[in-house]
């Protein structure tokens, strides 16, 4: 219990319950007295915060993050679209060297180096620089299979085969339906209205044109009588023209010379030039001209035996 009497008229009593024993107090920091003589005699310890200070500063070491890098290709200059082919053409390896390693190393070294050098093979008989010498391969195994073709013996035909594919399919029947049983029919009722003529209203002694006393008797509404008007916008539309109609000011009007020489037809030729040509008429020209000895005889028709 402790007891605080503040500068009042009154007494104020703090009162600290613990359940348990009490915390321990907190440990005095232990200063040496060489150190608490100079901080008494320095009030504001300038001179020992700069001494304080390292006199090289050296950053503390902080490991860059480690990043995934992306797959690029290296940026060089462009090659040509030429210079890339020709030197795709040359890394081809040579035809000869390839077929000798197939031969040498095929059977030990696998069927995966068999695959490679196959591979390799096909790439240099594409070479530019094969061309000519595959045209002669592919010349000479056409003409080799050609010959083994020739050497087979003509396969005999079978018969047997040939009479089981002309016999027709046999066509199955479908399978029937199966009717529901339908039960007996009660209902003549029915049956006779059904049968009863239809009854039709002739109207043929209708009289044209008369109009009905209903239609006669007929009081329009204001609405009808404002229908029956005719809109302003169609008061202005012109009239239609009359193709056989002539203006009266037309009619009044005196034609010059002038007008009326050019109202007269064109005279034309009755016949046309085009009649007057004979297909079949030879020009003088050609009755003048005199024929060689060498036309003559090439005019003459060929003899046969």
């Amino acid at each position: 219990m402790t007891l605080c009497i503040p500068p009042r008229d009154f007494i104020q009593i703090g009162v600290d319950v613990f359940p348990t024993t009490a915390p321990p107090k907190p440990q005095k920091m232990h200063i040496p007295l060489k150190l608490l003589m100079i901080m008494r005699k320095y009030k504001f310890p300038w001179r020992i915060n700069q001494l304080a200070k390292p006199m090289r500063k050296v950053r503390k070491f902080v490991p860059m993050p480690v990043t995934l890098l992306k797959a690029e290709r290296p940026k060089g200059p462009k090659i040509s679209a030429e210079s890339a082919y020709y030197a795709d053409q040359m890394s081809r390896p040579p035809l000869r060297l390839t077929v000798c390693n197939k031969r040498l190393y095929g059977r030990q070294n696998g069927r995966k180096y068999r695959k490679f050098i196959n591979r390799n093979i096909r790439r240099a008989w594409d070479s530019i620089y094969n061309y000519y010498k595959k045209k002669e391969r592919d010349r000479r195994l056409r003409q080799l299979k050609r010959d083994s073709l020739k050497a087979k013996p003509k396969k005999q035909p079978d018969l047997a085969r040939y009479d089981e594919l002309a016999t027709p399919k046999p066509v199955f029947k479908p399978p029937p339906v199966k009717n529901p049983h339908k039960g007996k029919f009660t209902n003549f009722q029915r049956l006779d209205v059904i049968a009863t003529p239809k009854t039709y209203y002739d109207t043929s002694g209708r009289e044209l044109g008369k109009v009905e006393a209903s239609a006669l008797r007929y009081e329009p509404t204001e609405i009808v009588y404002r229908l029956a008007k005719i809109p302003d916008r169609f008061k202005n539309i012109p009239k239609p023209i009359d193709p056989g109609k002539v203006k009266r000011s037309a009619l009044r009007y005196k034609a010059t010379p002038r007008t009326e020489t050019l109202a007269q037809p064109k005279q034309r030729r009755e016949k046309v030039e085009e009649d007057d040509f004979d297909p079949f008429q030879i020009s003088k020209n050609a009755l003048k001209y005199k024929p060689t000895p060498r036309i003559l005889e090439l005019a003459k028709p060929k003899e046969y035996d």
